[in-house]
């Protein structure tokens, strides 16, 4: 009857397993900011989508799938534990992180077993606090009297939060924002994030491609410089360094990039066994004169980006009905074709 410690990405959960607390450790290996939620899929199901998507064209999903399904099962294996605890904090990620492990939890009542979380946005020492993964074992462990039961107003708000996140229809989650989220604390603005992640009205760029294009149009040109400096316009940690070269690749891609490689050649990911690699760090990137165009407000992303990704359930594709952000009102609109 030993404790189940729940987080986000094997950094949190590496250093619960070498700091002095005991008990099992269940990584939540899903960056959920991006990519298909859909409504009325079950979890296995879910996951399924969800490691077909992480696996990326042209590459064999099984072993993701097999990933997924042993999490699956490691969860619903928590009633044999004394108490789960769940470890987040505050950014995007690990808020709907929660929503759907709560949701989940919901469903499934641990009867015996207790369960608790610790969910941060600062800690002593530490600025700017990213995440858990800046702290060490001990550090770690020091704030395992910060734990609180989960509450049924917690459990309940999440399911509805979780539920308006899966929805087609993202007007139903910027309607949750209208409401009391006082006990998910860090859930507003993790939303409110998201929101801002669909292509903005009357630009047609996305926040994070908007910085992206403003860092590259102050000089910045390394991309692993791009993604360290972008995570300086964010209050929480958003993106990770691989998916924010995904946003510069998509840039650079396209009969009419908005940002293009010195040399001409294509934009290109390092290698996965050397992520800092040499030759990575020498490609040097531009903004080209449509991406110059867009941010002096002379043309929109609209009619030079095609568009085939999903947030949540909303599947944002080019040539359909496209849902934007309004930056200035704070409210999404229905862009017609």
């Amino acid at each position: 009857m030993a404790d189940l410690h729940i987080t986000n990405g094997d950094g949190a959960a590496n250093l619960l397993k070498e700091s002095a607390l005991a008990g099992d450790v269940l990584p939540w290996r899903d960056p959920m900011h991006h990519g298909p939620f859909p409504a009325g899929s079950d979890l296995n199901e879910v996951s399924d989508l969800r490691a077909d998507y992480l696996a990326g064209p042209g590459l064999d999903s099984a072993q993701a799938r097999r990933d997924f399904r042993l999490r699956n099962d490691h969860l619903r294996a928590a009633g044999k534990y004394q108490r789960v605890v769940l470890w987040f904090e505050h950014d995007l990620l690990d808020q709907l992180q929660i929503l759907q492990i709560l949701d989940w939890f919901a469903e499934a009542p641990l009867e015996e077993t207790s369960l608790d979380m610790i969910c941060i946005n600062k800690f002593k020492g530490i600025s700017p606090f990213r995440g858990l993964g800046q702290l060490d074992a001990y550090q770690l462990a020091s704030l395992w009297d910060h734990r609180h039961p989960v509450t049924s107003l917690q459990t309940a708000l999440a399911r509805r939060a979780w539920a308006a996140f899966r929805s087609p229809n993202p007007r139903i989650l910027e309607g949750l924002l209208m409401e009391d989220l006082s006990p998910l604390p860090f859930l507003k603005a993790a939303l409110v994030r998201h929101l801002e992640d669909f292509p903005e009205t009357t630009t047609g760029l996305t926040r994070t491609e908007s910085q992206i294009l403003n860092l590259v149009a102050a000089g910045h040109s390394d991309p692993v410089d791009i993604f360290m400096a972008n995570m300086d316009f964010e209050d929480a940690l958003f993106i990770g360094d691989w998916r924010s070269y995904h946003h510069i690749a998509a840039l650079c891609a396209g009969e009419e990039p908005l940002l293009t490689c010195a040399d001409g050649t294509p934009f290109f990911y390092p290698p996965l066994e050397q992520r800092g690699c040499e030759a990575f760090r020498e490609q040097v990137i531009y903004l080209t004169d449509k991406g110059q165009s867009i941010l002096a407000g002379k043309r929109s992303a609209f009619d030079l980006m095609q568009r085939d990704n999903w947030l949540g359930g909303v599947h944002l594709k080019s040539g359909m009905p496209l849902w934007t952000w309004h930056a200035d009102q704070g409210h999404l609109h229905l862009r017609r074709v």
